[in-house]
């Protein structure tokens, strides 16, 4: 292994803040994001980036950084993988909180101070932030949930941060650390695991990073892989939930079975009781994402249920608020056309219905 010397080892203080940005082949957008970094309106920071095994131009990039900026941390190694890779980052970061940066994306002047500020104002133990797409067509503002509460139910269905924004509390982060066995999906299962141990979540609900979006991301395989991980974990936060919630754990993984896209007989009953029991123990802005989310369900089981419009009526009158006349029409919608979710029409609807971005 081969590492520039620690340029900031004779600082009086340790860093307020380790930055943890992980390299591999990128040289193409690399100097942005870096630059992105230097340019912190908070400069109390130091920059671990680690080399993991690029065979493009990013070591001599990263030299350069490392040369001419003494907050800067390089480490160049043969390739280890994502997760090994962050954990090496932890290793080595001497601040009292963890900020994570990827290699392509764009962070805000700004990000570190008011993401500092937010911690400090809410107490939490970690915040994200929103995102900007940017890279494409698609400049969407992709808008994550600010509670604990809420981000904890939305933790039920999908991942509730947008990895590269997150700022942590490096003690607690070091306990847990990445699980290499979960690679391709490291970040859904460390928030999991990170709720289950009473971290205190949050996102400061502003745009604080530009997410860049490009064809070389995510492979079909790995994308496959990342749907396999995601359901097993959100699978084991289920039932860490309803186990809290001394909720039947029967309809869980009949519930779950939603979330794939052949579903062929589910029972409806057991949905409903699923997300009834959830709701029944949810209040504010955790309840609101909870029906959300039974809404989206119920739409993907529309085509196979009769009954579906009354059944979504009864959640929606002793849970939802207003009238409802919007979700009905595009329930009953569903039914009669018989759309499916393996369909093309359903992938057409989607772009007009309002669904989950997802990261």
């Amino acid at each position: 292994m081969n590492s520039h010397p620690d340029r900031t080892a004779g600082d009086v203080r340790p860093p307020l803040i380790s930055v943890v940005l992980p390299v591999y082949n990128g040289s193409e957008y690399l100097v942005e994001a870096v630059d992105s970094v230097l340019a912190q309106t908070c400069a109390h920071f130091e920059l671990i980036m680690i080399d993991d095994g690029s065979t493009d131009g990013s070591r001599m990039i990263l030299d350069e950084y490392a040369a001419k900026d003494p907050r800067v941390r390089v480490v160049s190694r043969e390739n280890r993988g994502l997760a090994t890779t962050l954990n090496d980052g932890l290793s080595m970061a001497r601040g009292t909180w963890i900020a994570r940066m990827d290699q392509d994306d764009i962070a805000l002047p700004h990000r570190f101070e008011r993401q500092l500020e937010w911690l400090e104002q809410t107490g939490a133990d970690m915040a994200g932030s929103w995102v900007q797409r940017f890279g494409t067509s698609d400049r969407r503002v992709v808008k994550l949930h600010k509670t604990d509460a809420a981000i904890k139910m939305e933790l039920l269905f999908c991942s509730p941060f947008a990895h590269p924004t997150v700022m942590m509390r490096a003690a607690l982060v070091k306990r847990l650390h990445y699980d290499k066995a979960w690679e391709k999906a490291e970040d859904y299962d460390l928030w999991e695991r990170a709720a289950e141990a009473g971290w205190k979540m949050t996102n400061v609900p502003e745009v604080l990073l530009l997410y860049r979006i490009h064809p070389d991301q995510i492979s079909t395989l790995t994308a496959d892989r990342q749907q396999l991980q995601g359901y097993e974990i959100s699978r084991r936060y289920w039932r860490f939930v309803f186990h809290s919630m001394r909720l039947d754990e029967k309809s869980i993984d009949e519930t779950l079975r939603v979330f794939s896209r052949s579903f062929p007989g589910v029972d409806v009953d057991a949905l409903d009781a699923s997300f009834s029991g959830l709701l029944r123990n949810t209040t504010g802005d955790a309840r609101k994402v909870v029906f959300a989310h039974a809404t989206r369900l119920y739409l993907r089981v529309a085509a196979d249920c009769p009954d579906i419009v009354s059944k979504w009526d009864s959640l929606n009158n002793e849970f939802g608020e207003g009238s409802g006349a919007v979700t009905r029409l595009k329930l009953r919608l569903f039914r009669w056309l018989r759309i499916r979710v393996d369909g093309g029409l359903f992938r057409q609807l989607r772009k007009f219905h309002v669904w989950k971005a997802s990261l």
